[in-house]
């Protein structure tokens, strides 16, 4: 799957293509992309493969963001042994003197080698970095983002996005507000709800958790706005970028105020500059946000402020991906 996909059905590699894009090049997402998936899958399933790399999004943010080791049993994948599989049919007392005598467990890891099939294959799936010198992939880290628009063109490209239609269906309203937690807001329901109630079952839990990030916790709401805005900038996630907009013009800042996040910051007080600079860099890449950076940030904030920017941060990477694949419209 990393380096060699034909072996695979074209309906695989059509997944394995968007995924990728999805993980490392949102902003460079379109209409063309989910009519490209249209022809293998319906758009439930699409939504189905966009929640599942959007969790993953979230979930390796969160793990390298928090810098969470490896298990020494990895995950217990490692602690699985061939006699566990046939233990129900023996008595307890057996099983008990089975574990008694078995060895100690040793510690597991996923570095298992690579069969020479695939030793000189380069990946399909990391980006590269070519070393001018050898002419070989090396391993510095890559992060590919255009340089951000200029405040006319993003106002344009988010008037545009008021008016566009979702690439994917939305459930009816009245079916989608069964599915909204205790105190949501009323009125009419933002589209990624109604989206996300597509499935109803996991959709709910999704919504609550998405809701619970922006109304519970220690941040301030004005910071999670701001680092929404440039989480959202960074990853062309128009849907996410106005919402983001309309929350702080809700708390008072103005449009000049808001592009000012666009800059070098150097308006901002240090604490800020560190909060605004770990949400970008752990939104950009899991691996383009440094310990330094984090320790640098710990010392201005605290730990706690720190997990929990961590946590909004990913939640944001998530839902920019969500959203902006479903190409929805921007409330008014």
């Amino acid at each position: 799957m990393d380096g060699d996909w034909a072996e695979h059905t074209p309906a695989q590699r059509a997944a394995y293509a968007f995924t990728r894009k999805l993980t490392y090049e949102p902003h460079r997402l379109g209409d063309a992309d989910i009519v490209e998936l249209r022809k293998h899958y319906s758009d439930k399933q699409i939504l189905g493969i966009v929640l599942s790399v959007a969790g993953y999004n979230s979930t390796n943010r969160w793990k390298e963001g928090a810098g969470i080791p490896q298990s020494s049993g990895g995950g217990n994948f490692g602690s699985r042994r061939p006699e566990v599989a046939t233990a129900g049919a023996q008595k307890s007392a057996e099983k008990s003197a089975e574990k008694a005598e078995r060895p100690p467990e040793r510690s597991h890891n996923y570095l298992t080698p690579t069969s020479p099939k695939f030793q000189n294959v380069i990946t399909k799936v990391v980006p590269l970095m070519i070393d001018e010198k050898t002419g070989k992939p090396s391993t510095q880290t890559v992060f590919r983002r255009a340089p951000l628009e200029s405040r006319a063109d993003t106002q344009k490209a988010l008037a545009a996005a008021r008016q566009r239609a979702s690439r994917l269906p939305l459930v009816d309203e009245a079916a989608a507000r069964e599915l909204a937690p205790e105190g949501f807001p009323e009125g009419a329901l933002p589209q990624w709800v109604r989206l996300l109630s597509t499935f109803p079952t996991s959709g709910k839990g999704r919504i609550s958790s998405i809701h619970s990030a922006e109304t519970r916790g220690d941040l301030k709401p004005l910071l999670k706005a701001q680092v929404s805005w440039i989480v959202a900038r960074q990853d062309r996630a128009w849907y996410a970028l106005g919402q983001a907009q309309r929350r702080l013009h809700e708390l008072g800042w103005s449009d000049d105020q808001i592009f000012k996040l666009d800059g070098d910051w150097s308006e901002f007080t240090p604490a800020e500059r560190a909060q605004f600079r770990l949400a970008r860099q752990l939104a950009a890449s899991p691996i383009m946000l440094t310990d330094a950076e984090t320790a640098d940030t710990v010392k201005l904030v605290g730990p706690r402020d720190v997990v929990q920017l961590i946590s909004y941060t990913t939640n944001r990477a998530s839902f920019n991906r969500i959203t902006e694949a479903a190409g929805l419209r921007v409330e008014k």
